[in-house]
């Protein structure tokens, strides 16, 4: 190419890169235009208005407070409820709802010192409250330390020992810190207390579906029947089945997977996946891993398995710029490293 027509193809590269800046630019502007119009009509909705109106003919109902509060959280206008979940306090500190809202607030708000101050409070003004000491247990459980975590959920267990949420979060501390013999003992009285749990069946399908034991068909299906479209639990059945080698059927749901959702970038690499590792099939598979990296630019494993399909398909080329593109994502990435060493 001479240098006049390479000046030309940037010239014009630079025009559109000009042009598509712009009209993204344009496209958030309105997009954000189009959400402060919309809160503002929230904030001015009759409900929130009739509420104002309540508070100035009587401003010292905590009630009033409290309900606003909970109107600005939905709406994400958290200072503001923050305010008046702490009026509503301020009014009265006997109603333990005004303070579980206000821990809320606070962890919506990222606050989670301030969230379990709040939380702590309630447990020694409210001891019998249940809620209180399974929020806290969550807490703990995010910032893994998971032994306070079990003696909030069995504190709760003595306010109430048939609280199914309290057994969830056990079976969920004892399975993300190893114990998965305790967690599935956890999870099955989860389902005990309320055989209608749809998590907690699909917590035991994820559990046994990773010891490759088909008794998770069973806890998929179970989570499948109380939420037909939870595409996470069709998912898990395609992929164990995958796993035990049936193939056709896994290739059956994964696809009926992408009918329904066809940003599933993890059903499409797997389809690449067999076709690739089982079927032999690399042109399939090359459309597979390049529908998957369509969906997801960042996915460093489709990089890698489809610079592999072009390499069986004799187009070094085209897998050196894949494997390229792999170490530019992930610098280190041995896989990609050892690949281009190949070539």
């Amino acid at each position: 190419m001479t240098f006049k027509k390479l000046y030309h193809c940037l010239f014009w590269f630079s025009v559109l890169l000009i042009n598509n800046a712009c009209e993204n630019s344009n496209s958030q502007s309105e997009q954000d235009q189009h959400k402060s119009d919309s809160l503002s009509l929230k904030l001015n909705s009759p409900e929130l208005k009739k509420l104002n109106a309540d508070i100035l003919s009587d401003p010292s109902n905590p009630n009033l407070y409290n309900q606003r509060a909970k109107i600005y959280w939905k709406l994400n206008q958290l200072i503001e409820a923050t305010a008046d979940a702490i009026r509503s306090i301020r009014l009265d500190s006997t109603q333990v709802n005004y303070y579980a809202d206000l821990a809320d607030i606070y962890f919506a708000q990222n606050k989670t010192k301030l969230a379990k101050e709040t939380l702590e409070i309630i447990e020694v003004k409210f001891p019998e409250n249940e809620d209180a000491q399974l929020k806290l247990a969550e807490l703990y459980f995010l910032v893994k330390d998971y032994q306070a975590a079990i003696d909030h959920t069995n504190k709760a267990l003595k306010i109430n020992t048939n609280l199914a949420q309290a057994y969830f979060l056990k079976g969920n501390i004892y399975r993300e810190s190893g114990d998965t013999g305790k967690a599935i003992s956890n999870l099955m009285t989860t389902i005990e207390q309320d055989n209608k749990f749809a998590m907690a069946y699909q917590d035991l399908g994820v559990i046994y579906a990773a010891k490759k034991n088909p008794l998770a068909f069973d806890f998929y299906n179970n989570a499948l029947k109380l939420n037909p479209n939870n595409t996470e639990v069709s998912y898990g059945i395609a992929k164990l089945l995958q796993d035990l080698n049936k193939i056709d059927e896994a290739i059956d749901s994964y696809t009926k997977i992408l009918e329904k959702d066809e940003n599933c970038f993890n059903c499409l690499y797997n389809l690449g996946a067999i076709h690739f590792e089982i079927k032999k099939d690399n042109k399939t598979a090359l459309e597979f891993f390049s529908k998957t990296i369509s969906k997801n630019p960042n996915y460093v494993e489709a990089y890698l398995a489809r610079g592999l399909t072009y390499l069986n398909l004799k187009d070094k080329i085209a897998a050196k710029a894949d494997f390229e593109m792999c170490l530019r994502l992930e610098p280190n990435y041995q896989p990609a490293l050892l690949a281009l060493n190949q070539i």
